[in-house]
């Protein structure tokens, strides 16, 4: 299976966001358990991220994905970094698996009782929104990656305030894939400039081939 992210997300609001998400499904193949191929790790939290929103599960949990195919297992006491936690439409979480090359994403919904599988740190709806960068990435200005405007450094965290986050595919080189990414405020580090292109080399995550992009939100407790 080769998956294609390609996303464009906008967090507002002080005390929630607000997600808007589309992922690109392409070709097909067979899937099962196992993590992140480039993971380090089962993809669970460092000591670097842990003062940030988690989720630690208290039981072992199957994870699907939007076709209710199974990618991964998440074991009891397994924790992962939160990108969302929000009681909007019955109750969503996202999550993020941590590989050697960027997050890749997971969803939770709570039970038919409202009960989430993993406990957090966090109050669910009263998430702080960060941006944070999991992989030395360089920034250009344009699509064709000729203009150089900001290094962007692993483990950089900035408060995401309204502004916003997310990306969108861009077009393909290679085997590598571009990517437009929204800076929020990571403008200020890139000449100004609200959005810029990046490289993603094509990597192998939840039994498929994709491309996992290295800046992502997050968020913290209040």
């Amino acid at each position: 299976m080769t998956r294609k992210p390609m996303r464009l997300s906008t967090h507002v609001s002080n005390v929630s966001c607000l997600a808007i998400g589309v992922l690109a499904l392409t070709g097909c193949g067979g899937s099962g358990g196992g993590g992140g191929g480039a993971s380090s790790g089962n993809g669970t939290v460092t000591d670097q991220w842990a003062t940030f929103c988690t989720g630690t599960f208290t039981q072992d949990t199957p994870i699907v994905d939007a076709f209710d195919e199974p990618t991964f297992t998440a074991r009891a006491g397994d924790e992962f970094l939160l990108s969302d936690f929000s009681d909007t439409f019955g109750g969503r979480a996202e999550l993020l698996y941590l590989t050697s090359v960027g997050p890749d994403s997971f969803e939770v919904k709570p039970d038919a009782n409202g009960a989430w599988p993993f406990t957090s740190n966090c109050a669910i709806g009263q998430g702080v929104p960060y941006y944070a960068v999991f992989k030395d990435v360089t920034v250009f200005a344009d699509k064709e990656l000729s203009t150089r405007s900001c290094d962007l450094s692993a483990g950089s965290v900035l408060p995401a305030g309204t502004s916003g986050r997310g990306y969108s595919f861009s077009g393909s080189a290679g085997s590598s894939a571009i990517y437009n990414v929204v800076l929020g405020p990571f403008s200020e580090q890139c000449q100004g400039i609200d959005s810029g292109y990046i490289s993603v080399t094509q990597t192998r995550s939840f039994n498929s081939t994709t491309w996992l992009v290295p800046i992502a939100g997050i968020i913290g407790p209040t």
